[in-house]
């Protein structure tokens, strides 16, 4: 039992880990494009789409007289970075509880809540925030497919050892 809480409490504290700062770092994404680009760059880029996902039009592509507010265009991935960081950092804080705690109904509630965070850190890239929309950006090359192993890592893991910790729980309570 105590070799299943140092890999699980390590695996899962090297994965959220992963996840937090894995976008930042690791497999970056697009990040934030400054009003220095040229509309044609930023068109191409895009590939005739913006960050919520719409078809741009003629008049929303290059006009630079606009407030300071919008010299700056935010994309997708950057907040679906941030989000998968508070996510990461969770799994990370699970795994690391993990390590800590020796009941196997306890290490049972962290597996069920380490898989429900892998389903979040897994839809957060792919439904809810998503990423940007051409295939040739790193976000969408090299982010998403990173984070959807990850987090498919994490869910499937956490599954497995709940299912295991329930089961050895169980012949634990049937031999007494």
């Amino acid at each position: 039992m105590v070799k299943n809480r140092l890999i699980t409490g390590i695996l899962f504290l090297l994965l959220g880990v992963f996840i937090a700062f894995g976008p930042i770092t690791v497999f970056p994404v697009c990040g934030v494009h400054t009003m220095k680009e040229t509309a044609t760059e930023s068109a191409g880029k895009m590939d005739g789409h913006n960050s919520e996902g719409g078809i741009q039009t003629a008049g929303s592509t290059g006009d630079h007289t606009a407030s300071a507010a919008a010299a700056n265009k935010v994309m997708k991935c950057h907040w679906t970075a941030r989000a998968e960081l508070g996510t990461g950092l969770v799994i990370a804080l699970l795994g690391l509880l993990m390590l800590i705690f020796r009941s196997a109904q306890i290490k049972l509630g962290l597996s069920i809540a380490l898989g429900l965070n892998g389903i979040l850190a897994l839809l957060i890239p792919t439904v809810l925030i998503g990423v940007c929309g051409n295939v040739k950006m790193t976000c969408r090359s090299l982010t998403l497919p990173a984070l959807v192993i990850l987090a498919s890592v994490v869910t499937v893991a956490a599954a497995a050892n709940a299912f295991y910790l329930y089961h050895s729980n169980r012949k634990e309570q049937v031999g007494t």
